[in-house]
């Protein structure tokens, strides 16, 4: 944790019993994202309730973090049973491997920092074809999905999920009929900056008893002819303010139109991949490795961009493993800085991949994705000094968490799921 006081000497003034008062200003950022200018105030208009949850003293870029603090859905218990787990395999390391004192304390350290990545993880789900541009996130390590595909009103559909925690987004026409037929009184409307119309309900039964969920339908500011639903529940859970809280403020704050990603990036096809890279770089070298992988190096704006290539074992399947990619990069050692590294399971139009993000406000910085379809897997990494280049970080992020496969609907006929965050 960064923290930044400033201090402002107290000077006395000619007038006896008047001085100027300066407040001492602190600002504690976990992993020292952009400075906050704001926080969350979303308006309702006139005869409606407050939003749930709103808390004008939460950053209004909270959302901008991987690592969401309090607002994490992973609960106690898993945090309990994750270091339950550790302790038994460092004994079984001990006891059947047979390994030194010194190397089995080498592994539990390791094992901190993946437990402490796997505990503040978010989610990031994205939709955008000929119609729809959306991006939002929700705090949860959320590793399966299901992705319904277009229908005859032109509906889309994506849940990501695990274990007791649901989060969707989606596509109608018209969601009015479906919000009117909500059992609930728990409703209203809300104005949000880039959301000019929206609307929430509550309901605490949606998938069955003590089963809530959070629900918003909006409208974007530059797709008019257009309304989203991003919704949110913890299952065989009652109502708690948690799940207003995370809806109201890290939810709807990072409801964001993908529109303008073209100020700023540009769309590269590679065969069956497509990836955008930042705007000003410039293809230097294309070459086949020993081991039989391909690589794209690009660079320029004091950044470089490198999208690596390699094949896979087909799988019917389709579990994502990127467990020995992620040990061969060690992403997490590449970076010493006082921000510590995040990630989160990335998901574009249903397929997954996983973001390693080390950021180091005002100096050197990495990001790797990790991604495959059904023949490779590709691994992207984004190397940049924070300040230093023409794009800020999260432009960086948006650029580098972009991506489609031309057979995407083969892909998604298959079984989804990540398998990443068990070594790294």
């Amino acid at each position: 944790m960064l923290i930044y006081v400033v201090n402002v000497r107290e000077e006395k003034k000619r007038r006896a019993g008047f001085m100027l008062r300066k407040s001492i200003i602190m600002m504690a950022l976990a992993t020292a994202f952009t400075m906050n200018v704001s926080a969350v105030q979303i308006e309702v208009p006139a005869g409606q309730p407050p939003m749930p949850g709103a808390d004008a003293s939460i950053p209004a870029n909270a959302y901008e973090n991987y690592r969401a603090g309090s607002l994490s859905n992973v609960g106690a218990s898993d945090v309990i049973k994750l270091h339950s787990e550790s302790d038994k395999r460092m004994e079984m390391y001990r006891t059947d491997w047979e390994l030194t004192q010194d190397e089995v304390n080498q592994i539990a350290r390791d094992s901190e920092k993946v437990m402490d990545l796997l505990v503040n993880e978010s989610a990031v789900v994205l939709l955008h074809d000929d119609r729809n541009n959306i991006r939002a996130s929700v705090p949860g390590l959320l590793l399966a999905s299901k992705y319904y595909p277009k229908r005859s009103d032109g509906e889309r559909l994506s849940i990501v999920r695990e274990h007791s925690v649901f989060f969707a987004i989606g596509t109608k026409q018209n969601y009015d009929d479906a919000l009117g037929k909500l059992k609930t009184d728990r409703k209203g409307e809300f104005i949000y900056p880039g959301i000019p119309h929206g609307k929430w309900a509550i309901e605490t039964e949606s998938f069955g008893e003590n089963t809530p969920a959070m629900v918003a339908v909006v409208g974007l500011d530059n797709q008019p002819n257009q309304e989203y639903m991003i919704g949110l529940s913890y299952k065989n859970q009652p109502v708690t303010d948690k799940l207003e809280r995370v809806m109201s403020n890290y939810v709807i704050p990072s409801i964001r139109s993908l529109d303008d990603m073209d100020q700023y990036s540009e769309s590269i096809n590679w065969d069956n991949l497509m990836y955008r890279i930042p705007k000003g770089l410039t293809l230097t070298a294309q070459k086949s490795l020993k081991d039989s992988a391909e690589i794209r190096d690009y660079r320029g704006l004091g950044m470089r961009l490198v999208v690596a290539k390699k094949s896979v074992k087909v799988d019917d399947k389709y579990i994502y493993s990127f467990i020995n990619e992620i040990s061969e990069v060690k992403p997490e050692s590449q970076i010493i800085g006082d921000a510590p590294i995040q990630a989160a399971s990335v998901w574009n139009n249903g397929v997954p991949s996983l973001l390693v993000d080390n950021y180091q406000p005002g100096k050197k910085s990495l990001m790797h994705r990790f991604l495959r379809d059904d023949k490779n897997i590709y691994i992207m990494s984004l190397v940049y000094t924070d300040g230093a280049v023409p794009y800020s970080h999260i432009q960086l992020r948006n650029t580098v968490e972009y991506s489609d496969f031309a057979n995407i609907e083969t892909l998604r006929n298959k079984v989804i799921r990540i398998q990443s965050q068990e070594k790294m």
